[in-house]
């Protein structure tokens, strides 16, 4: 009997020891790998710069995003790769992160779709080796509030700015030739517009649902 009440006080001795350990200690043995390290080890780990994706967006054109900066960089030169709904832009899984588009010279085209719905964008750079803004290009780039298209540039395509609700100023470049349809429709906050006298055509409801347009 005495053995027993020995054992029993023993056992009773070792869980209060354990109940004592710091919560630490004991996930220490059982964390489990991520990525090839412990969580303990993901825990401690200095912050980095944020994630990088790149890749091609055109036969000679790539791409590199940092998730962390918000900077899409489109670099190379030639022509961007078109997109559609179906088949979206690749960085199209992150747009969410894109606040800035800086497009190097050398890229000609800014692609169909290339930007659809990038809504946290608020700027882009297009540099003057662009001739042309693909339709849809930026269409529901609801933060993006001014645009500056150089004089390199000859066509707007259909839809390219549609939606984009906080464009407030857009200067269109003297290359200009053709705005396309619903180029800028629904643009609720764009207040004038200065078309250059070299364009030839100007598409269908193109400042369609411009509300606050004034000259």
């Amino acid at each position: 009997m005495k053995k027993t009440q020995k054992l029993l006080s023993l056992l009773l001795a070792l869980v209060l020891c354990v109940s004592l350990l710091p919560l630490s200690a004991l996930a220490a043995e059982d964390v489990t790998d991520v990525g090839g390290e412990t969580i303990a080890d993901v825990t401690e780990a200095p912050v980095t710069d944020g994630e990088t994706y790149s890749g091609t967006c055109g036969e000679n054109v790539t791409w590199s995003l940092n998730t962390d900066t918000g900077v899409l960089t489109i670099s190379g030169k030639g022509a961007m790769t078109n997109y559609e709904w179906m088949n979206p832009a690749p960085w199209h899984s992150y747009q969410t992160s894109i606040k800035t588009a800086t497009i190097q010279s050398g890229v000609t085209t800014i692609g169909d779709s290339a930007f659809n719905g990038c809504e946290s964008l608020t700027s882009v750079t297009i540099p003057d080796s662009v001739t042309t803004i693909g339709g849809w290009a930026f269409t529901r780039c609801a933060s993006l509030t001014s645009v500056t298209i150089p004089d390199s540039v000859t066509t707007i395509g259909d839809l390219a700015f549609a939606s984009c609700v906080s464009l407030t100023s857009v200067t269109i470049g003297n290359g200009v030739t053709t705005i396309g349809d619903n180029a800028f429709s629904s643009c609720a906050s764009l207040t004038s517009v200065t078309i250059p006298n070299g364009v030839t055509s100007i598409g269908s409801s193109a400042f369609n649902g411009c509300e606050s347009l004034t000259s």
